[in-house]
């Protein structure tokens, strides 16, 4: 598993280079590069949207809505797949882990590190990369996060570091640090230190 990222920084990381490198070359920054991935259909009747911000023409326009679309859609093959995955902060300000499933229905909004949906947001959303030795990844959280909800609505909660001995008993050698890490964020909204009561 890798090291969490903004999700401004998927298209660079883990999506097709190329197709990345096509559509950096019609902005002047990353950052107009990230929006035009989420820009609606370009309309040759307003001059004013989004993608006439320099000239250029309708076919140009068109490509670079193209190409934004081929990342966008790269990028929720993989987060739904579970071969990457993310955390959000949720409209309580928690962070939890962003399952496979509700990638269905969510959005990433690469410019402002951000998913949205039509009845749900994340905020915040940072991402990691599942490895093929860690699979299944997905389910392998939900487990985890389930147990951990269970053992705080328990009251049996205690030290970080004994929760993950006994979830290693529960789950076995494939939960990893990360895993664990990234479930124990979701459940008690903290990376570290004893679990609040």
């Amino acid at each position: 598993m890798s090291d969490p990222i903004n999700l401004s920084d998927v298209p660079r990381r883990f999506l097709n280079r190329t197709t990345w490198a096509k559509l950096r070359a019609f902005a002047p920054n990353d950052l107009i590069a990230l929006a035009y991935i989420n820009e609606p259909h370009p309309d040759d009747e307003d001059p004013n949207g989004f993608f006439w911000d320099h000239p250029r023409s309708a076919a140009d326009a068109i490509r670079c809505y193209k190409t934004g679309r081929s990342l966008l859609q790269q990028s929720r093959s993989l987060l739904g797949s579970g071969k990457l995955v993310a955390t959000g902060r949720d409209a309580n300000g928690r962070r939890k882990t962003i399952s496979a499933n509700e990638w269905l229905n969510l959005w990433p909004m690469f410019a402002t590190n951000g998913a949205v949906g039509p009845d749900q947001r994340y905020d915040e959303v940072q991402v990691f990369e599942a490895t093929s030795s860690e699979t299944p990844h997905a389910e392998l959280v939900s487990n985890c996060i389930a147990w951990l909800k269970e053992r705080r609505i328990a009251g049996l909660v205690g030290k970080k570091l004994v929760l993950y001995a006994e979830a290693r008993q529960r789950f076995g050698s494939e939960l990893t640090h990360a895993i664990f890490d990234a479930a124990y964020l979701a459940v008690f909204g903290r990376a570290r230190g004893r679990p609040k009561k």
